[in-house]
This record gives C-alpha cells, structure tokens and sequence, in this order.
C-alpha cells in the first residue's frame, strides 16, 4: 500500500510539474540562445544597407516617431547571416529597462534612424538578450 500512494505522489507531482517543465523547455528553445553578436563592424546587413558599424547606437523610432531605443548589437544566425538587432529599449516605453531582439523583417532605415511598427506590448513579449 506504500509503494502504491508513494507511486501515486510521484505521478501526481510529475502531472503538476508539466506546464513549469514545458515552460523550461520553451525557454532553453529560446531563438535568443540561436544568435551570436557580430564583433565585425565592417560587416554589411544587406536588409538595411548598413554596416554593423553603421548601425550602432543607431536610434530605433516607434510608429508614431517617438525612440523606443537604439540598437546595441546586432546578432547572426548558425550559418552567420545578420538576423536581428538588439534594442536597448529607453525607460519611458513603459516595458522596463532591457534589451530586446527585434528581426531585420520587423525595421525600416529612414536614413537617419531605424523605425519599427511594433507596438510597447509586442516590444514588451519579444525575446530578451541577456550577454
């Protein structure tokens, strides 16, 4: 009979620890731990016409104009192509101080600056870079 309610906890306990456990294994899946920083300044990102050089400290601008951030670093996938960049999201957004990813798809270069259409809540639900 104690092996049995024994037996019984232990199956109850791993049931419970299902959702936390998925969780885990959504995080260790994380695209953030895909990506490398590009060190190379001299680097091109073809998507945006610039240099990894070109695009540091770049401001990134919201839909309605107002900085959301500036760009950190940029990240390359395995196989080295530039992917994404890392915004480093100014205060008064409303998400916290962080970094964020944000993909090459998701910005457009005005000339002077980098311009996302992505609201405060969807910059607040992307993936954090944590170097």
């Amino acid at each position: 009979m104690r092996k049995l309610l024994s037996a019984t906890a232990v199956t109850l306990v791993m049931v419970a620890a299902g959702p936390s456990l998925a969780q885990q294994s959504a995080a260790i899946a994380n695209p953030a731990n895909a990506y490398r920083e590009v060190k190379d300044d001299s680097v091109m990102v073809p998507s945006l016409k610039r240099t990894v050089g070109q695009l540091d400290d770049m401001d990134v601008l919201g839909p309605d104009g107002t900085k959301i951030g500036e760009v950190e670093d940029v990240l390359m996938d395995a196989s080295g192509q530039a992917v994404a960049v890392v915004v480093d999201v100014v205060h008064g957004v409303g998400i916290g101080d962080k970094e964020v990813i944000v993909g090459l798809d998701q910005l457009r270069d005005d000339g002077r600056s980098l311009t996302t259409m992505l609201s405060n809540a969807q910059l607040g639900a992307l993936p954090i870079w944590d170097d």
